[in-house]
């Protein structure tokens, strides 16, 4: 019983958290960080403010680990597409298109991610504490890792040329979000273009019939 009390618990805990953090969501996409602030998150969630404190240590906390929940969103589609189709071109074809679904549905967790101002200011709050800074780091590597790993393996099996799987991972996720940033604002749908972008990212764009 006892047992069955601290499982209710913990997961009234973490749907607390989970409802914290949508409200957050919901407010950093609409201003900037430096302008939100901590009671609006609160009154966004329908708490108060020290209910907020219990689970997070101060906005720049919160304002993480809203990216962290965004993040985690994209790295289990990445998963998801890994485990479910074999062959790594066909898969990371996949990847692209889902990705930009992700960002056509979470449009507000595109506006917190490409924000440089609010992570200038991120980093400014927060360049004295190096728990922080080392958290910035992982946060800002984990998809990239996925996604490496998974070029490592189609490296490994042929399907890719050797190259530095961690630069192409990084390329790859940043032609997403650069695509995204302009097209999001454009009557077009990402998702109708991901094949393009795909194949001008695995096959390049040089005339193979054209000599170097």
């Amino acid at each position: 019983m006892d047992l069955e009390k601290k499982s209710r618990r913990e997961r009234e805990k973490q749907n607390r958290r989970e409802e914290i953090l949508n409200a957050a969501w919901s407010v950093f996409s609409l201003k900037e960080y430096g302008k939100a602030t901590v009671d609006e998150i609160a009154e966004a969630a329908g708490l108060s403010k020290g209910t907020v404190y219990l689970y997070f240590n101060n906005k720049a906390d919160l304002f993480l680990s809203t990216i962290e929940m965004g993040i985690e969103k994209a790295a289990s589609i990445i998963q998801e597409v890994i485990s479910s189709i074999d062959d790594p071109i066909e898969s990371l074809k996949e990847i692209v298109k889902r990705m930009f679904i992700f960002f056509e549905e979470n449009f507000g967790f595109f506006e917190i991610l490409s924000s440089g101002r609010s992570h200038f200011e991120v980093h400014a709050d927060t360049e004295d504490s190096i728990d922080f800074r080392n958290r910035i780091i992982e946060i800002s590597s984990y998809g990239i890792k996925i996604m490496a790993e998974h070029i490592q393996r189609g490296i490994e099996a042929g399907a890719f040329r050797k190259v530095d799987p961690f630069d192409a991972a990084l390329c790859l996720l940043e032609v997403i979000r650069g695509f995204a940033f302009v097209q999001i604002m454009m009557p077009v749908k990402l998702s109708n273009k991901s094949e393009s972008i795909a194949s001008i990212f695995l096959d390049g764009i040089r005339n193979k019939d054209v000599g170097c």
